[in-house]
């Protein structure tokens, strides 16, 4: 029989255990959670365990003998110096004679973390978002690249010219050839736009919808299981309680048993226990059924959709964009939505316009906070606006507001032109409106237009029929 034995680095242990703590018979902390360590206001490797922590429960010293045979409680250690609470199991490791507490944040509710200096992602749990990051990333390489080459063939055109215009006997000849590369220049660029929005549509229709899919089965299996169990649970309390009353005076080993697993903990405990996990799974479901209501992106039939539903699933992938971060302020979202009819639409294609242009309006704000670093604060608080409205019996309309920096009128023109931007290198690629614009205008026959006030703010008014005319669209 082979055997096969996996041993971690310190490093790697550290940040797949992100709370845990390993102390010897004489109390040494000999490692810790990377997280734990980053948190603790003092240094805790290499001191003692009983200088950082008393044991809440169960209702013992810090002693290495007595927590070694309790081995099979749950323990819930206090921070002498906060007001972090650690819960886990104590596990005796006789190789190395040291106790390791696998335990974790204990928090009822998540805006205790922040006080403490903790985020969700600390806890050891894989963000699929990650990948949906990942894949945005590589698609702005490729945009890049094709960039580059367009470049490249403006540069050839240039030469091209030049060469020409050293021969005056096939001037005529040189200037129709320089016309007709130029028409292939943008046929080019409105063909490169195209096929960057459909692989992108595409890839990250499946990705997300796959993303979606995998997370909703589990975490619907736990959901409906939390609460059959919250209801079992009551009724076994309930039980409980009529033997307390009925028979208060139990046996002596019954009483032993009591008090060694502290009940009165246990079912106030599991109770809080039970209602924090079904407040997680209930967050979970919501966020996936944005990202299932997002991912219709590679969707190519006209339906009636709710354009609201659509907004506020764009408005949830952008949280983490919008909400207030250490390096810059939060950004406020007002909801001023009207009662609007289904709209006949590509529904995934108009997310990607929601995306696009509420995605500048963060960027816009992104930019303005580097001036922080010339001590130059924000005038006034980040605020995205979203309007929704009836124009009349056969038009909506959609406004994007932001109180930015606003875009001069010099560069309002070229706003929808294929690979223009205002951005730095490597912050845009220029698509982002244009293809908005093609969504818009040619997949849907509406308009879309700009109004911005350097200094004031930019507004983004979308207006598409109702329902689409049953026409051939490229």
């Amino acid at each position: 029989m082979i055997s096969h034995h996996l041993s971690l680095p310190p490093q790697w242990f550290a940040q797949a255990f992100p709370f845990h703590i390993v102390f010897n018979r004489n109390q040494e902390i000999m490692q810790v959670g990377e997280v734990l360590q980053r948190i603790s206001p003092k240094p805790l490797l290499g001191s003692q365990l009983e200088q950082h922590f008393r044991i809440s429960r169960p209702s013992i010293p810090v002693d290495f003998d007595i927590i070694q045979k309790r081995s099979r409680s749950i323990f819930l250690l206090e921070s002498l110096e906060g007001k972090m609470q650690l819960k886990g199991q104590m596990m005796y490791v006789d190789d190395h004679d040291a106790i390791f507490f696998l335990c974790s944040l204990w928090v009822t509710n998540v805006s205790d973390l922040t006080p403490i200096g903790v985020k969700l992602k600390d806890f050891a749990i894989h963000d699929p978002i990650a990948d949906f990051l990942f894949l945005l990333q590589v698609r702005d390489t490729a945009l890049t690249d094709a960039q580059n080459l367009t470049t490249n063939l403006t540069q050839k055109q240039s030469q091209l010219q030049s060469v020409l215009a050293l021969k005056e006997e096939i001037a005529q000849t040189a200037r129709a050839q320089a016309q007709q590369l130029e028409q292939t220049l943008r046929e080019l660029q409105a063909t490169q736009v195209q096929l960057v929005q459909s692989e992108k549509m595409s890839g990250l229709g499946q990705l997300v919808a796959g993303v979606a899919h995998e997370i909703n089965n589990p975490i619907n299996f736990i959901h409906g299981n939390i609460i059959h169990a919250t209801e079992y649970t009551q009724e076994i309390l309930h039980l409980l309680e009529l033997y307390q009353q009925h028979y208060p005076t139990p046996i002596t080993e019954i009483q032993a048993e009591i008090e060694a697993i502290d009940l009165d903990f246990v079912k106030d405990d599991l109770v809080k226990l039970l209602k924090s996990m079904r407040v997680g799974t209930d967050r979970i479901r919501e966020i996936v059924k944005s990202l299932r209501s997002f991912s219709r992106l590679d969707e190519a039939e006209v339906k009636g959709v709710d354009i609201h539903e659509g907004i506020d699933s764009t408005l949830m992938i952008l949280h983490n964009r919008l909400k207030a971060k250490p390096d810059h302020p939060g950004i406020q979202v007002v909801k001023e939505f009207g009662t609007l009819p289904l709209v006949e639409c590509y529904p995934g294609q108009l997310n990607q316009v929601f995306m696009n242009l509420i995605s500048n309006a963060i960027d816009a704000f992104d930019e303005q906070d580097e001036l922080k670093r010339l001590k130059i604060p924000r005038a006034k608080p980040g605020q995205i606006r979203i309007q929704t409205r009836v124009v009349n019996s056969d038009w909506i309309a959609i406004h994007i507001a932001d109180n930015g920096p606003g875009i001069s009128k010099e560069l309002q023109s070229r706003l929808f032109d294929p690979f223009f931007t205002t951005k730095p290198v490597g912050k845009g690629t220029g698509l982002g409106l244009s293809i908005s614009h093609q969504i818009v205008v040619e997949r849907h026959g509406g308009t879309i237009r700009c109004d911005s006030t350097s200094g004031e703010g930019t507004e983004f008014i979308i207006e598409i029929p109702v329902q689409q005319r049953r026409r051939q669209v490229a």
